[in-house]
């Protein structure tokens, strides 16, 4: 006669499936980010093994001047690891992070000093840093596999590579090029592609919330009245009698205005929104985008 151990035997009798070893399901590791261009990095290199929420997703909105909510405070309190610009730009969220087990702080990471731009978010050196620090420390969580890991940020950094070599294509050929900016959202981007931002000191006034000197006012003026410059940059977040009127002024002579905005666009990666950018830019300066 065949034997069966005994919670076989019940199972049977029951008409229950026996589990004899059960593997526990793994939790993702919560990511929290200030904004969603931080979250895509973390997202692109974490694969499934996190799930990530970003407290800025929202286009348009100025992080400048955000008032945070309560539900902000618990989320990235509540992560694992929490992701935040600094550098002024959302400061308001280093208090929430402080709890987390995991913190990054991209301004320290990428050396930022007062008076560096604050869109660290847009600067492809500061992304590739933030880039290796998360994955070294998504990589310390219990059940996390280094190998898959480390071949996410291969394959991440390979992107970052693509958009590298298109700034310095556009560097080649548009080096020293003067524009103007209302708000310095994408210099980075622009300096890397050889572009010269010659209104600096109006841009970043208004960035500040500043009112710019009569001087840099007039000098603004003369530059696009005159087609001093290639194109002018907007943010789609800063809206102001001032800026609406540089616009009008610039369109009046046939100048190029192009937006660059601070927010990740929903449904796009971080590559995917900088070279869209670039190839706005890149159309404005007649090279067809390339």
């Amino acid at each position: 006669m065949r034997c069966f151990p005994a919670f076989l035997l019940a199972a049977l009798i029951l008409g229950v499936p026996a589990v004899v070893h059960a593997e526990p399901s793994r939790t993702p590791v919560r990511v929290v980010c200030a904004e969603a261009a931080w979250c895509d990095v973390a997202a692109q290199i974490g694969g499934a093994e996190v799930q990530t929420q970003a407290l800025l997703a929202t286009p348009g909105i100025d992080p400048h001047d955000l008032t945070p909510s309560p539900s902000m405070a618990r989320a990235m309190a509540g992560a694992t690891i929490a992701v935040v610009n600094g550098a002024t730009y959302d400061d308001w969220a280093l208090p929430f992070a402080a709890s987390a087990p995991g913190r990054i702080v991209v301004a320290s990471i990428a050396g930022w000093q007062p008076g560096d731009n604050p869109h660290l978010f847009l600067d492809p050196a500061a992304v590739g840093k933030v880039a290796h620090v998360f994955a070294d420390m998504l990589t310390h969580q219990p059940g996390i596999s280094a190998p898959a890991v480390e071949a996410r940020l291969k394959a991440f950094l390979k992107e970052l590579d693509g958009v590298q070599a298109r700034l310095a294509a556009m560097k080649a050929r548009h080096d020293a090029v003067p524009v103007a900016a209302v708000e310095p959202v994408g210099e980075m981007l622009l300096r890397d592609a050889g572009l010269d931002v010659v209104d600096e000191s109006f841009a970043l006034a208004i960035m500040n919330h500043a009112e710019p000197s009569p001087r840099d006012v007039a000098q603004v003026d003369t530059l696009i009245d005159g087609r001093k410059v290639r194109m002018l940059i907007t943010n789609p977040a800063i809206h102001s009698p001032q800026i609406d009127r540089l616009v009008d002024r610039a369109r009046a002579v046939g100048l190029p205005v192009v937006a660059i905005g601070e927010t990740l666009p929903p449904g796009q990666s971080w590559q995917g929104w900088v070279h869209g950018i670039l190839q706005a830019v890149g159309q404005a300066l007649g090279d067809g985008g390339k």
